[in-house]
């Protein structure tokens, strides 16, 4: 490695060679930097989630995700940009009616079997009174479709997506007549993969995808949908 390359190269280049990191002291002697500015760029490698630092067992190289990057530059640009949230629930509707025709042929049984059983599960949940709302089944429903998609950055946009929407959820009331049409929606799509019929599955994707206008605007504004 050469000196006065930054810790970040450092880490890439240890990755790709599968090489242990040492500690942060010698890190220092490598790079040609403080130990201060090596503490300070450990940091930010590990809030990226590009490493693990724990007592006694050292720096940690973890497997490259977009997921963490994602989810902090999310959380905090929405507080910036109070219309990023609403971009990137847009971001991921065009996603997977973009990948539609990709992932679904790749769809196995066990999936398909999946979908039917989770379809199950929330209509169970929403008949309840009072009416609970099946936001862990909205998540894998639109996973478990999208779960051998080859695309690592749509894929992140996806489970990143779905963080905030779990935590958007937990904050509204259950209102059935539009969950009900919600999960019909998704009856139907199930039904179409069932049949092979990806033509009919992706209009009730889209169909789908276009509820989220019907929506008051107050509750826009507090979940993704």
């Amino acid at each position: 490695m050469n000196n006065k390359s930054s810790l970040l190269d450092y880490l890439a280049e240890a990755h790709r060679a599968q090489a242990p990191i040492p500690s942060i002291a010698e890190l220092s002697h490598v790079l040609g930097i403080s130990v201060a500015s090596v503490r300070e760029q450990l940091e930010v490698a590990r809030t990226l989630g590009f490493v693990d630092v724990k007592t006694k067992v050292g720096i940690q190289k973890r497997e490259f995700s977009f997921d963490q990057l994602l989810e902090t530059g999310l959380r905090y640009g929405s507080k910036i940009q109070p219309g990023l949230a609403d971009a990137f629930r847009d971001l991921r509707k065009h996603i997977e009616i973009s990948y539609w025709y990709e992932a679904v042929p790749l769809l196995t049984s066990q999936n398909r079997d999946a979908l039917q059983r989770i379809v199950s599960r929330a209509l169970e949940r929403i008949s309840k009174e009072p009416p609970q709302i099946p936001g862990k089944e909205h998540q894998e429903f639109h996973m478990t479709i999208f779960s051998h998609l080859e695309n690592p950055v749509a894929k992140s946009v996806l489970e990143t997506f779905w963080k905030f929407n779990e935590e958007a959820e937990r904050n509204l009331q259950a209102d059935r007549f539009y969950l009900e049409n919600v999960w019909n929606y998704h009856q139907r799509i199930t039904d179409a993969i069932a049949a092979r019929d990806y033509d009919l599955g992706y209009r009730w994707l889209v169909e789908h995808m276009d509820l989220v206008k019907q929506r008051k605007k107050t509750e826009l504004s507090q979940r993704f949908e």
